[in-house]
């Protein structure tokens, strides 16, 4: 079980998740006249809504302080983070419904970034792969 959570790509779980996150803020205003008529009021939750935001947030520190921490060690892809995870909740809290859309979409893709830059200094790690020719 451990091996597996070592294995396990934090980041592309958290680029899951924030993409989750943006198509469903971004479809659910959309969808919401059909949603009742298809029996999915499910979507229009906000426990979900809560749920998908803990989430996304839970994987993106673990995952983003776990690249700065042991292999690249910079600090703009957990600045990124913040930011877009600030406008995310700025969208869903804070926002008139004309920003949403917005801020949402925004805050989504900055977190996706976040996470793709976090990716790839990780596979480029010096550290990691000084380690690895030196032995």
């Amino acid at each position: 079980m451990s091996d597996r959570l070592r294995k396990l790509n934090l980041d592309v779980l958290g680029i899951g998740a924030s993409l989750i996150c943006a198509v469903h803020c971004a479809v659910l205003p959309l969808l919401m006249t059909v949603l009742p008529l298809l029996g999915l009021e499910m979507f229009k939750n906000e426990k979900l809504e809560y749920g998908l935001l803990s989430f996304t947030f839970l994987v993106g520190c673990t995952s983003l302080f776990r690249g700065y921490r042991y292999h690249h060690h910079y600090v703009k892809p957990l600045l990124l983070f913040a930011l877009g995870f600030v406008s995310l909740l700025s969208g869903h809290f804070l926002a008139a419904a004309y920003w949403e859309l917005l801020l949402v979409s925004t805050g989504a893709l900055l977190v996706i970034i976040a996470h793709v830059w976090n990716l790839r200094e990780c596979r480029n790690c010096r550290i990691c792969n000084n380690d690895g020719m030196e032995q």
